[in-house]
């Protein structure tokens, strides 16, 4: 009768691993059973960790929450721990006669324990206890031991189902993430919908993307289920805690409970309650080098589980590192735009006057006018003129003097790169466009994003180029070669050229299209031969800026060099005139720079230099006179004099009017006039105006 007993027990149990949906309802419904034949009031099955060597609770009955929380005995200990270790059945009939017994409800007088093995290997113990004593007799434990082996059975087929069962699902989540990498997705918006994913298959607690930041700090680029507060917490240097030892290392670490780990430092100050929490962090290596740190937190389950996410977690880091280190690429591209942006600004001027385009006469000034009138627009501006002449300088200041100020400033010479290489340069391209494109790339139009972007020698952009200009001051959209669509730009947009585009036009080598569209605003910059009043003061800017660049002190520019100066044709322009100069102060030893120091066309073209040893005024002078016409010598003469004497006068004051006219020994009103009129020949002398 009693084997006829067992084997219905048999079927049962099996019936219960055939229908229970889940490991835990199996237990749940094992447990019962146990509890309905033996009549017991509690009950337990607990299950080895083998990492930890301590019984934990799977499912139980009569108890208290909390004392099962508490109640994580080492094997060896208690009635269930001794069991275990042993591998035999224990019967109490009194547990106040034994001083083993632990304690987990005070009216409990009796225990029956037996374990579950599987072949040689003790997997666990189910336990039973009455609220009497005797309560469990010999026929009670042959026949909880009688299905021990049994259970243990199922359990462990379970265990596989459920391990078989987990890589089908992780395999699953794989492809998922797989096919979330190949929309055009931002980083963000990447992690967030990989986080959902993964959520969709294992429960996590919550996870996070750490990247360095561009002050070298690692910082939590994005949280799942992190507030806001939290992840501004989240700021680590590298080698700091946990993440900043993954970071360093490059190697991933997990720890079981981060309650127990005292180098887990809870920068985020986040509650995680009473049960265990794993953190799993590993790197996100890119070329042998680390773009970032993954990290998930799970409720532990058991030591398999956490390999398994442990597993899981450094695959996705795998799958996410080109897109991180693309994002963390592009960060430091901008700061290195944003600091280069800076040079170029510090070299111009300050925001309030825009970049330093030197010149006092009339058509620089009406120029200057027509800039700042247009800067603070996004109308596209096309600027001519002569190579040298300061047409990216004329960029740089419609940029800086426009709310576009603080984006990115990227300038691109359309002459200068190979037109098969242009397409990409403009526009970027996705991996495997083409043979060498081993990663995705921005172009200077996306690079330039939310700021300006300079086109210089416009007029030799290849004609299909020309085109796909058009399209993106139409629709505001850029295609990278590769893209299946185009992406969204906002930027502003500055060409140039030296070159006559309406020729171009009517030669079929321009669209006449795309020159309507980018001639809303044309700036013309006439050549410095046009401008000479202006090259004193652009000879002195030079001037300090290589001494200053150099080491050099010098006294500025004798009259003898000015003479020289404006007496060239400078057909390279102020780019010339720049060189000139500092060749100039390279070469000099100190003191005031004279004609001496320039090179020798330019020397032999002076007429001054006809009058060897003599002072530079007295060879300006006789320059003067040797061009005079007869008859106006006195007013020519006098009037050269005034202009160089002025010049001299306003470099040494460094262009402030008042310093200069004292210098002078003139009246402010007096130097204006002066000015104003180019010349002041006649005027009588001593007569400041006062």
């Amino acid at each position: 009768m009693e084997n006829a007993k067992k084997l219905a027990f048999l079927r049962e149990l099996l019936s219960i691993a055939n229908s229970a949906r889940t490991p835990e309802q199996m237990l749940d419904a094992m447990l019962d059973r146990y509890i309905g034949i033996t009549g017991a009031a509690t009950g337990s099955i607990m299950l080895i960790d083998a990492e930890s060597g301590v019984l934990d609770i799977k499912a139980y009955r009569g108890l208290q929450t909390e004392k099962v929380g508490e109640a994580r005995l080492k094997i060896g200990e208690g009635v269930t721990g001794r069991v275990a270790a042993t591998g035999r059945p224990l019967l109490i009939p009194d547990v106040d006669a034994v001083d083993y017994y632990v304690r987990l409800r005070d009216d409990l007088k009796s225990e029956l324990a037996v374990p579950l093995k599987l072949e040689d290997r003790i997997i666990g113990v189910v336990n039973v206890d009455g609220d009497r004593k005797d309560a469990f007799s010999q026929a009670h434990l042959e026949m909880l031991a009688a299905v021990s082996d049994f259970t243990a059975q199922i359990l462990y087929k379970e265990n596989l189902v459920n391990e078989l069962r987990g890589r089908v699902d992780r395999q699953a989540l794989l492809l998922g993430i797989a096919g979330i990498l190949e929309e055009d997705l931002c980083l963000e918006a990447m992690f967030r919908r990989i986080m959902a994913a993964i959520t969709e298959r294992i429960a996590i607690e919550r996870g996070m993307l750490v990247v360095l930041d561009r002050d070298d700090s690692l910082r939590v680029f994005d949280g799942y289920r992190l507030s806001e507060e939290a992840k501004q917490r989240g700021v680590y240097q590298i080698g700091e805690g946990i993440v900043g030892r993954v970071y360093k290392s490059g190697k991933g670490i997990h720890i079981r409970d981060v309650s127990q780990e005292p180098e887990f430092l809870n920068r985020m100050k986040i509650w995680r309650g009473r049960a265990p929490i794993s953190f799993y962090a590993v790197p996100i290596r890119y070329e042998n080098k680390t773009a970032g740190v993954l990290s998930l937190e799970r409720r532990f389950v058991s030591p398999e589980d956490s390999q398994s996410v442990y597993e899981l977690a450094t695959l996705i880091a795998a799958m996410i590192s080109n897109r991180v280190h693309l994002h963390v690429k592009s960060e430091r591209e901008k700061v290195r735009l944003q600091e280069e942006n800076r040079e170029i600004k510090d070299r111009f001027v300050e925001r309030e006057s825009g970049p330093a385009f030197i010149g006092r006469s009339e058509k620089i000034r009406e120029i200057l006018a027509t800039v700042d009138l247009v800067a603070d627009t996004d109308a596209t501006v096309l600027v001519t003129g002569e190579t040298g002449t300061g047409k990216e300088m004329i960029a740089g200041r419609l940029h800086y003097k426009s709310a576009r100020w603080d984006k990115p400033f990227v300038s691109l010479n359309c002459a200068a790169i190979p037109p098969a290489l242009l397409e990409s340069e403009l526009f970027g391209h996705r991996k495997g466009a083409f043979t060498g494109a081993d990663r995705d790339r921005k172009g200077k139009f996306l690079q330039a994003d939310g700021g300006t972007i300079f086109l210089d020698e416009i007029g030799d952009l290849d004609f299909n180029l020309q085109a796909k200009i058009l399209r993106v001051l139409q629709e505001r959209v850029v295609e990278p070669v590769g893209a299946e669509r185009g992406v969204p730009v906002d930027v502003r947009v500055v060409v140039a050229t030296n070159r006559d585009l309406k020729k171009l036009v009517s030669e079929g080598r321009f669209r006449e299209d795309l020159l309507y569209r980018i001639n809303v605003i044309t700036v013309q910059l006439p050549p410095l031969r046009e401008r000479k009043d202006d090259i004193p003061l652009l000879a002195d800017f030079f001037l300090k800026r290589f001494a200053g660049k150099y080491g050099k002190t010098l006294g500025g520019l004798a009259p003898d060099c000015l003479e020289a100066l404006s007496g060239h044709s400078w057909p390279g322009n102020i780019r010339e005139l720049q060189n000139v100069i500092e060749r100039a102060v390279i070469l000099s030893a100190g003191g005031v720079l004279g004609a001496s120091a320039l090179p020798g066309e330019l020397r032999a073209a002076s007429p001054a230099a006809a009058a060897p040893g003599d002072d530079g005024l007295g060879r300006a002078l006789i320059a003067a006179i040797s061009r005079a016409v007869p008859g106006a010598v006195y007013g020519e003469v006098i009037g050269r004099v005034e202009r160089i004497l002025i010049d001299y006068a306003l470099i040494r004051s460094d262009n402030k009017h008042t310093d200069a006219a004292a210098y002078l020994g003139i009246h402010r009103n007096t130097l204006a006039q002066k000015m104003k009129t180019g010349s002041g020949a006649g005027a009588a002398p001593g007569n400041d105006g006062r």
